[in-house]
C-alpha cells in the first residue's frame, strides 16, 4: 500500500465528518469516487473490503448506525486494512467508539430537554476510528 492513500483518506474522512456533522448529507458520489480510488489503488485488500461491506451492512440493520455514507465509509476503511487482526480491531473499535459517541449524543440532548433527532451524525465515529487504527500501526510499525 502506498503512504499517500493513508494520508489523502485521512483527510477525505476529516471533510467528511465535517460536512455530515453540520449538514447530516454526504454527496454520495464523492464517498463512491473514493471506495473506487482505494479499490484500485489496494486491490490485493479487495477480501477486507468485503468483509468491511457485509459487517457494515450488518450493523446497519442492527440499527446501530443509519445511513449509506456510512455503509461506504465503513467499507472504505476496511480496504485499507491488511490482515484480519487488524479488520476485528477495526471492527472493535467501530463498536466501542461508536457506543461512547451514541452516549454523549444521547446525554447532550438529555441536558437540553431536546428530544433526539432523527439524523445521527456518525461518520465522526470513522474518523477517530481511523485516526487510532494510523496511530497505533505507525507506534507498532506494522503499516504495510
Amino acid at each position: 500500500m502506498t503512504d499517500p492513500i493513508i494520508w489523502i483518506v485521512l483527510g477525505f474522512l476529516l471533510i467528511v465528518s465535517i460536512i455530515d456533522f453540520k449538514v447530516k448529507a454526504i454527496p454520495s458520489i464523492f464517498l463512491t469516487g473514493m471506495i473506487f480510488v482505494v479499490a484500485f489503488v489496494n486491490p490485493a485488500n479487495l477480501w477486507f473490503g468485503l468483509m468491511g461491506l457485509i459487517m457494515a451492512c450488518l450493523l446497519y440493520e442492527a440499527g446501530f448506525f443509519s445511513g449509506m455514507a456510512d455503509i461506504k465509509i465503513m467499507t472504505l476503511i476496511a480496504f485499507l486494512l491488511s490482515t484480519t487482526n487488524q479488520f476485528f480491531l477495526y471492527v472493535f473499535l467501530v463498536l466501542l467508539f461508536g457506543i461512547v459517541w451514541k452516549a454523549l449524543w444521547n446525554w447532550r440532548f438529555k441536558l437540553k430537554n431536546k428530544e433526539l433527532p432523527d439524523e445521527f451524525p456518525f461518520v465522526p465515529v470513522f474518523l477517530f476510528v481511523y485516526a487510532t487504527l494510523l496511530y497505533i500501526k505507525i507506534q507498532l510499525g506494522v503499516w504495510a
